[in-house]
């Protein structure tokens, strides 16, 4: 079974539009400052529709809630790298004291507004029960609130209770119908049950109300993909590329296509790609690793690099990950060191989620008898 996972890519209250021709008011490449104490530091968008600038366009409009580390700093400008645009400093807020200002302000006025940013601040942090009890009382004291709902059904969806995510999601619909990212959130929710009808005429409507969408293009292409419709999955994701040549969930699901379909060369050219535009994941090195140690294929194989890469993407998680011990155990069998392979399979585990143990097992039993693992 392939070790390949989806990528889905649920947000929060926000405004969709890309490749705008508003021309960025300051221009970039002045003025850097390479000591400045925000870079490297995290920020969360706090303003809906807030853009990521060019000078000559806008390449992003963030969600509220949208986390993004500061690679460079222009004045007020914060040059967001993974995005390849500029964020104005005003329309987010420093991570790490997010929790402690929004407490200040409510506090000082307990509004609906208040309690709904810090809900966001919340699930920017992962305490998903605080997030939930915030837009609760946002909610109470506005509760034609499309946003607070969509969100409060993100917090939902993210706690893994996915049925009162389509309920918060269904809600936010009824008053809002034509909301694409509200008809995409619930489409993910729908795919995490497996109901991919619905997922896909959720799917259908936000992109016949915003065409270019490229969430929404690649969550098809997962719903596709998962009912092995692989040549319509593949075209999705390369529809979502076109419109979003950055976008990493598109690459690495439509690497996952390209292994199903064995076009094994064509999913490493993506996962390099992903490599270059992330270096900081693990996810594509990873991937990647996997794909070298396991190909059925013995020319794309490649059992050095394969293992170079899987001590990479496990240095890159301080050996915490079990996805990435696996691999690294797999690849460590490809090179014929059983011995090692077996100390770390039995690690990633005791750190794995119950529903891949067995999957994981399976690959502990080929060590054990001096096997290699093939996918």
């Amino acid at each position: 079974m392939s070790r390949f996972r989806f990528f889905v890519t649920p947000a929060l209250w926000c405004c969709l539009a890309w490749n705008s021709s508003e021309v960025y008011g300051q221009r970039a490449g002045s003025n850097f400052d390479a000591q400045d104490p925000r870079i490297g530091k995290q920020v969360i968008v706090t303003q809906e529709k807030a853009k990521l600038r060019t000078p000559v366009a806008t390449v992003w409009e963030s969600y509220v809630g949208e986390v993004f580390t500061i690679s460079l700093t222009n004045g007020e400008w914060l040059w967001i790298a993974e995005k390849g645009g500029w964020l104005w400093e005003k329309e987010a807020i420093p991570f790490d004291t997010a929790l402690e200002t929004y407490t200040q302000r409510i506090d000082q006025q307990k509004t609906a507004e208040n309690y709904h940013l810090r809900g966001v601040a919340y699930l920017a942090h992962k305490q998903y029960d605080k997030a939930v009890e915030d837009f609760d009382e946002s909610l109470r004291k506005q509760p034609r609130n499309a946003g607070a709902m969509n969100n409060r059904g993100q917090a939902s969806y993210l706690k893994g209770d996915y049925n009162a995510a389509i309920l918060d999601f269904t809600r936010a619909i009824a008053i809002e119908a034509k909301n694409p990212l509200v008809l995409n959130n619930r489409a993910l929710a729908f795919i995490a049950i497996n109901d991919h009808d619905n997922a896909l005429k959720d799917l259908q409507a936000a992109l016949n109300l915003v065409p270019q969408y490229p969430e929404a293009l690649n969550n098809r292409g997962v719903v596709h993909q998962e009912l092995k419709k692989l040549d319509e999955a593949v075209a999705d994701f390369t529809e979502a590329l076109k419109i979003y040549p950055q976008y990493i969930d598109a690459l690495e699901n439509r690497a996952f296509a390209y292994v199903e379909k064995t076009e094994y060369s064509k999913a490493i050219t993506d996962l390099e790609s992903a490599i270059q535009l992330s270096p900081d994941s693990y996810r594509a090195v990873n991937d990647l690793a996997w794909l070298l140690a396991t190909a059925s294929d013995d020319s794309i194989r490649n059992k050095e690099r394969a293992l170079t890469l899987a001590k990479q993407a496990c240095a890159m998680t301080e050996y915490k990950q079990w996805n990435a011990l696996d691999t690294l155990a797999v690849a460590l069998a490809e090179n014929g060191n059983f011995t090692e392979a077996k100390e770390w399979l039995g690690t990633a585990l005791t750190l794995a989620p119950d529903e891949e143990k067995k999957r994981l097992q399976g690959h502990l039993d080929l060590v054990i008898a001096l096997k290699t693992v093939r996918d």
